[in-house]
């Protein structure tokens, strides 16, 4: 038998791994044998099942500077925060630079001389097929989010200016809405369609997807959407 004691482990960062998506995406990490950082605003605070290779850390992403230690010692990162909870009941006082201000700071205090970077998007932002974007569809999405999808917008663009190795994998907007469905979700460039747009998608298909974009990329420089089979015959980048 082969001796797999020598073998490099590999450690990634999952900054907001205290919500639904950082906690799923954490989970599906461990189960493909990565050593995960977790990153958390109150480690006092999280609830996060404890396992040999997690390794819980204090962290805002908004202040990236304080998160070069746990950056350090990573050659992958997941970008799974968000601005709320839920919807919030204005949007008066909203940064829409938030998402900005985290990208470019996570690439200014991240030494490591590989860094690939997954970002959790947001379906609002995606493409359709007649043109438009989700945003722009009042059936699809509430107008008075817009500010938030926006946010989410710049996020890319920020991304293209900075030297990661990054991705951003965008789920539909029935994200969290269906069980896990297994093998068979299907990375897809835009435009998509209203259907894939809208599909319904577990947190755990979504995290299971994150975590093979970071052991074997596909995506590279850009955004795809997560979407469940079966899908449009459209342009797939894996399966």
């Amino acid at each position: 038998m082969p001796d797999t004691s020598a073998e490099p482990s590999r450690r990634a960062a999952v900054i907001g791994a205290g919500g639904r998506v950082g906690r799923a995406v954490t989970a599906a990490l461990l189960r493909d044998s990565w050593d995960v950082v977790a990153v958390v605003r109150d480690p006092e605070r999280h609830d996060l099942p404890p396992h040999p290779r997690l390794h819980v850390t204090r962290g805002d992403a908004q202040r990236p500077d304080g998160l070069a230690p746990a950056l350090a010692t990573v050659e992958a990162a997941v970008l799974a925060v968000t601005p709320f909870t839920a919807p919030p009941d204005s949007f008066d006082g909203f940064d829409p630079d938030y998402y900005v201000t985290i990208v470019t700071g996570l690439a200014a205090h991240w030494p490591a001389p590989h860094r690939r970077l997954v970002a959790v998007g947001l379906a609002a932002t995606l493409r359709l097929d007649t043109g438009e974007l989700v945003m722009d569809d009042p059936e699809l999405f509430p107008p008075f989010l817009r500010p938030f999808a926006l946010a989410h917008a710049r996020q890319a663009d920020a991304l293209r200016d900075t030297g990661l190795e990054w991705a951003m994998l965008v789920p539909p907007s029935g994200f969290g809405l269906a069980p896990p469905a297994g093998p068979g979700r299907s990375l897809v460039r835009e435009p998509v369609t209203r259907r894939q747009a809208t599909a319904g998608l577990s947190h755990a298909d979504y995290a299971d997807a994150v975590a093979g974009e970071l052991g074997a990329p596909t995506l590279h420089g850009g955004r795809a959407a997560v979407v469940p089979p079966p899908v449009d015959d459209l342009p797939m980048l894996a399966g």
